[in-house]
């Protein structure tokens, strides 16, 4: 039998471990500077726990342990923070800053051909909201993605509080059902603005409503998008989150680093747990996003704690295949991947021992040699 690892897994040698690991400690170092500590979470998770917080990632792969309970491999790491902090930190009496590197797995079908286990690095800031707050989450992207080695990338963000705040009209007014509203969260959540616009057509809305959907998920740009989305949809009352928004754009914009964001009302997370700022930060040459985020105040809520939070994750993966886009060589790794190599002579190995010692002393790796004729 020929070994094989399973589809959409694989081994990683040495020359591309050297370099998530070095993406990876300049991402670290990063977090950290910023007062996040490192967490870590089980592989396994109760399907029904993870449930109970939101919307699971498509297909997660599920097993059964011998107790008969139903567990799944984690899909992403944000519900199993929000576990995390429920049952072990019920009492948040200051703000929690974590971050994490850790693998998460999903299923695909198998004529996709696609990974299965993805690494992720993220954080999650518990206890915190407002402008600042989600300043913070974004402008910490951007300096992580910077220290990946990226030149070239946008977070696109906006707040899910007016989509939510018209849809919640359309249904008040009964001029929907649940269904209905459902089915255009769906859309937007896979930014399917085709059907989004399909549904805003049924005849049982509103044509105020109607224009309003229609219109929103097509307004982008810097900060005059935020005040165009003021314009369309104020006049119905659907104005959650605008000004939060404009505050952390205002924030963001006086720090300098409003030339790696944009407003886009586009976008929408594929989960249903996030409340009001929501982002995902995209690559030229890449087909989907780098990663995304966003807060997520209730969701603490449904494991018995109150706290607001917010967070992102991107794939270390996605960015590698972006900095080869940008043409950034997959050798440029940390001075740990040139090693020094020190002889040993059979008749004096102390002294060998003793000269790699002295090398590591100076910051430099170094190997031992034997050569085939002290073999």
């Amino acid at each position: 039998m020929i070994p094989v690892t399973p589809r959409g897994f694989k081994d990683i040698l040495p020359e591309e471990a050297r370099w998530r690991e070095s993406i990876t400690m300049g991402v670290q170092k990063v977090l950290s500077s910023w007062g996040y500590a490192p967490i870590e979470t089980p592989t396994l998770e109760v399907l029904e726990v993870l449930e109970q917080g939101g919307q699971l990632a498509k297909m997660p792969f599920r097993l059964f342990d011998a107790d008969g309970a139903l567990l799944v491999l984690r899909p992403d790491v944000t519900l199993p923070i929000a576990r995390m902090v429920a049952s072990r930190l019920e009492e948040i009496t200051k703000p929690l800053r974590f971050r994490y590197v850790q693998s998460v797995f999903r299923e695909e079908e198998s004529l996709r051909a696609q990974s299965r286990e993805f690494t992720q690095i993220g954080v999650e800031s518990i206890g915190l909201s407002g402008a600042a707050a989600d300043a913070e989450v974004i402008l910490l992207l951007v300096e992580a993605l910077k220290a990946c080695g990226l030149r070239d990338f946008t977070v696109a963000f906006c707040t899910v509080g007016v989509l939510r705040d018209l849809l919640d009209a359309c249904l008040r007014n009964g001029e929907v059902d649940d269904s209905w509203r459902s089915t255009v969260l769906a859309a937007c959540h896979e930014n399917n603005l085709v059907a989004v616009r399909r549904l805003a057509d049924d005849a049982r809305i509103d044509s105020r409503h109607a224009a309003a959907l229609r219109g929103l998920l097509d307004v982008r740009g810097g900060r005059e998008a935020i005040d165009a989305c003021r314009r369309l949809v104020e006049p119905l009352g659907c104005v959650d989150g605008l000004d939060v928004l404009a505050q952390t754009y205002d924030i963001i914009d006086q720090l300098g680093a409003a030339e790696h964001v944009t407003v886009d009302f586009s976008v929408m997370s594929a989960f249903d747990y996030y409340t009001g700022l929501v982002f995902e930060a995209y690559a030229p040459g890449l087909g989907v996003p780098l990663g995304s985020g966003g807060r997520y105040d209730r969701m603490l809520e449904a494991y018995g704690t109150n706290a607001p939070a917010a967070g992102f994750a991107f794939g270390l993966e996605r960015v590698m295949h972006a900095l080869l886009e940008q043409d950034a060589a997959a050798d440029v790794v940390t001075d740990s991947s040139v090693i020094e190599e020190v002889i040993i002579d059979v008749s004096n190995p102390i002294a060998a021992f003793q000269s790699a010692a002295e090398l590591r002393r100076q910051g430099k790796p170094a190997v031992l040699v034997t050569t085939r004729e002290d073999c």
